[in-house]
């Protein structure tokens, strides 16, 4: 019997997030905030089931393997949607709908990514599916700009891949290969299903540390450059609030398409500053942890951009007051902070080494007092894995 856990990290956006869509440096690094994943062979011969557990969405459901096998393997029009993406999504929505398997958008798109990756991995690895228990939680808030959905998909892609190495017999940590799968079915899948994804995000669940997006014009191709970083502490902020992604998206559009001019200057400055903040990056990994010197002159670089990212955010009305509130007291104690993606509702603060015990509980209880609601964590954390 198979049997295994996998787990995968949230992801946010350290400097440039609104260069996403417009071919620039952009800085993501992976949140030690987890989705968890248990697989269960059942090998009870009575039991002809798949157990689907997700109850952080409130879903629970024993669905017949058969009638799963039938409708996707056994079907006049298999050969179409096995090859064709877009057929077989349509036909994954078909399924659950017909079924009546959701109620919420929430129910709705977990059911979307697990069929999908499991009918398209199934397809593309080739492996024995018998009934299976799968149950799945996470740290993550949704739809908070620190990567739900991509952590989610993330997870899901790696355990169907794990599952068909063990029927290989082939264990032990995921290698490049089997992490560059990973990234690419659940681009692949979140791609279909939510219209517009940044490729980076998967890649950052899936190889963890912190990585550099950005678009080498003169090749016409995007470039991802990846650097291990030790894992480095931060607080999480939740602003409670629940800002429009594709609003603000629009928004910066129109902008750009208005004043095309002063937003090139201004994206161009978001451009340096994630640069710079990339080089400081790989800078601080190669300073040795008793250099107490040369560590506050990069954090204090790192800083700065922090803060010049977030002021810029604010004057292009991407920023919201209460995320603008919570970054003024998080000056008070000498700190920066920043939102945590586009559109997202956190804001991160980062903890030098060096920092006092002291000031990061006052600057916690401050917070809190104004009604936020603070988190321990780290980012530079490791990808998915097997647990």
């Amino acid at each position: 019997m198979i049997k295994f856990q996998v787990s995968a990290p949230g992801k946010m956006i350290l400097y440039g997030e609104p260069l996403a869509m417009y071919g620039k440096n952009i800085v993501a690094a992976s949140v030690d905030l987890r989705t968890r994943l248990k697989f269960c062979e059942i090998i009870d011969n009575n039991r002809d089931i798949i157990k689907i557990e997700f109850p952080d969405v409130d879903l629970n459901l024993n669905l017949s393997l058969n009638s799963i096998l039938n409708f996707f393997f056994y079907d006049d029009e298999t050969d179409l949607f096995l090859y064709d993406n877009i057929w077989l999504l349509r036909r994954v929505q078909y399924f659950i709908t017909l079924n009546g398997m959701w109620r919420t958008y929430a129910q709705k798109f977990s059911l979307q990514t697990f069929f999908f990756l499991f009918i398209y991995i199934a397809n593309q690895e080739i492996f024995d599916i018998k009934p299976f228990r799968m149950h799945l939680t996470t740290q993550l808030a949704m739809r908070a700009g620190l990567g739900s959905s991509t952590s989610f998909t993330v997870c899901l892609a790696a355990a169907f891949l794990h599952w068909a190495r063990l029927q290989r017999n082939v264990d032990g940590a995921f290698n490049h290969d089997d992490l560059e799968k990973i990234s690419i079915y659940a681009l692949k899948c979140e791609e279909l299903i939510q219209n517009y994804v940044l490729e980076l995000d998967h890649d950052v669940c899936s190889y963890g540390r912190i990585l550099r997006f950005y678009y080498n014009s003169a090749r016409l191709t995007i470039k991802i450059r990846k650097l291990n970083v030790p894992k480095m502490k931060i607080l999480l902020i939740d602003s409670k609030i629940c800002p429009n992604k594709r609003e603000q998206m629009k928004r910066l559009a129109e902008m750009r398409s208005s004043y095309p001019t002063s937003v090139n200057i201004v994206f161009n400055i978001l451009n340096t500053l994630s640069k710079q903040a990339f080089s400081n990056l790989a800078e601080i990994n190669n300073i040795h942890r008793d250099n107490l010197y040369q560590l506050q002159e990069k954090y204090a670089a790192l800083n700065i951009c922090i803060m010049l990212n977030q002021e810029i955010l604010r004057d292009l009305r991407l920023s919201h007051p209460k995320l603008d509130i919570i970054c003024a007291i998080t000056k008070r104690y000498g700190f920066m902070g920043k939102l945590t993606s586009f559109g997202g509702r956190y804001v991160y603060i980062l903890l030098p080494p060096y920092a006092s015990e002291e000031n990061i509980t006052n600057l916690s209880t401050h917070l809190m007092l104004e009604g936020f609601t603070v988190t321990m964590t780290s980012m530079c954390c490791s990808g998915v894995k097997i647990d």
